[in-house]
């Protein structure tokens, strides 16, 4: 995976060229949160509902965006965010709004397979587990750019790692695994062709992962 570009100036400009072509951008649509629980599960909606297993999320590149969230325990007491195409958000101009300031990630996600099909989600954190991932992606995402390819609208699906914390014991952390590339029409990079063997028999699909609501 590349390093980010030494010059801030040239990942603004690709990202500029990747907004005026990514059909995604923008606010419009009805929009759920997302999250990573405690226990290691992708939640999203009011419902909290389960994301499935192995379903696939586009990520708008055009609405990756960075900033601050200010949190009271489980209250936000305030959030100021940025597109990376605009201005930064800068900590020492932020209002006091009774609770610290802390770095927020955020991007747009639409389901394109399975259940979840159609779903629209936003995934924002403050957590270093979060903005790892976040930072992956950018990464993944300038290198795509720099190669000058058409298709950069990254196709993932949602993973779960974890460490272990002397305090807290066993701490899940999320993992965006991009899988494919698909264009601002629509249209997924094409794929490599792989010549199978025949066989007699389909095999059974695959148990997906049961759906929880709260």
């Amino acid at each position: 995976m590349s390093q980010l570009p030494a010059n801030p100036s040239d990942l603004l400009g690709a990202f500029k060229r990747v907004a005026q072509r990514a059909e995604m951008a923008g606010p419009a649509g009805d929009f759920h949160y997302l999250k990573l629980d405690k226990s290691g599960t992708w939640l999203y909606g009011a419902d909290e509902i389960e994301v499935e297993d192995e379903s696939i999320w586009a990520i708008n590149p055009a609405a990756l965006s960075t900033g601050f969230a200010a949190w009271d325990q489980s209250t936000k007491e305030g959030e100021e965010m940025a597109l990376l195409t605009d201005e930064p958000i800068l900590k020492h101009q932020l209002p006091d709004v009774g609770a610290k300031w802390m770095p927020q990630v955020a991007m747009q996600m639409k389901c394109m397979s399975g259940e979840d099909e159609g779903a629209e989600v936003v995934y924002s954190t403050t957590s270093m587990g979060g903005q790892k991932a976040f930072k992956a992606i950018l990464a993944t995402l300038t290198e795509r750019i720099e190669s000058g390819a058409t298709d950069i609208i990254p196709m993932v699906t949602m993973e779960v790692d974890s460490y272990k914390h002397k305090k807290y014991g066993k701490i899940f952390t999320p993992v965006l695994k991009v899988v494919d590339w698909m264009s601002s029409a629509g249209t997924p990079a094409a794929p490599e062709v792989v010549e199978a063997e025949e066989v007699e028999e389909e095999a059974p699909a695959p148990k997906r992962r049961s759906r929880q609501r709260a």
